[in-house]
């Protein structure tokens, strides 16, 4: 399964990159980050330890859009069997340059412990409402699920719709002193999704999402640390987080 999540990935960010060719590109953006991740010490103990990480992200904006992708290797000061690596790619696509969009996500998680996990997200976006102190960027979309979960309870694959998602991304630009400063948040509601997936999500409803407060030290250079919380999500039940602290070089 993990090399058929691998091309369905490629694909749908080809596409888009594809795509993107016909527009004005107006500039990008990207960064390679490394840190440390802690389960256990924000709100909630979740009991799942600690890890180091290694990020690199890359973005771009168009006349008619934009693009978004990431890059995670997460685990590796762990055994081979317990890491795991993470990339996603999304973008907004203006319809006959309007504010509305088409969106589209892929997400992957790729675990040599508990397995595989891609979610395809079609929806609608909306664009308008930014400008050089803040964004907001809502979307509405299904959701489609590529899993190797199998309920022992009844056979059934979480393989296929997933129901929806509902989500945003934001961000607020402010100067303290001298420096920059970024408070971003990211946030997902995932809306009935079927009865394998919520077997082992602990229900058909779930929160995913993150809040990242980035001190820019100069125009390479940055420090951040993010409260990631989630609920019914990760396969933990009820409301969990993970504190995560990333020394950041951007380009």
């Amino acid at each position: 399964m993990r090399s058929n999540l691998i091309i369905k990935i490629l694909f749908l960010y080809l596409l888009f990159v594809t795509n993107s060719q016909a527009v004005e590109l107006k500039y990008t953006f990207g960064s390679i980050k490394t840190g440390y991740a802690n389960w256990d010490i924000g709100a909630v103990d979740t009991d799942r330890g600690d890890l180091w990480k290694l990020v690199g992200d890359f973005g771009a904006v168009f006349d008619k859009g934009e693009l978004y992708s990431f890059y995670e290797y997460n685990k590796f000061d762990h055994g081979v069997d317990n890491r795991n690596v993470s990339f996603m790619a999304s973008g907004h696509y203006r319809l006959n340059d309007s504010d509305f969009t088409i969106f589209g996500k892929a997400y992957a998680n790729l675990d040599n412990k508990w397995g595989d996990e891609l979610n395809t997200m079609i929806g609608m976006g909306y664009l308008g409402f930014q400008n050089k102190q803040f964004f907001f960027k809502p979307f509405i979309s299904i959701h489609e699920l590529s899993s190797d979960y199998q309920s022992p309870a009844t056979g059934n694959s979480a393989n296929g719709f997933n129901g929806y998602v509902l989500g945003w991304t934001s961000a607020f630009f402010f100067k303290l002193s001298e420096y920059n400063f970024t408070l971003s948040n990211w946030n997902e509601f995932e809306i009935d999704r079927n009865e394998a997936y919520s077997e082992q999500q602990y229900g058909n409803f779930g929160i995913n999402g993150g809040l990242t407060l980035n001190w820019k030290m100069n125009m390479s250079m940055s420090l951040g640390v993010t409260y990631r919380y989630f609920q019914n999500k990760l396969s933990y039940e009820g409301y969990g987080d993970q504190m995560i602290f990333l020394f950041g070089y951007h380009f």
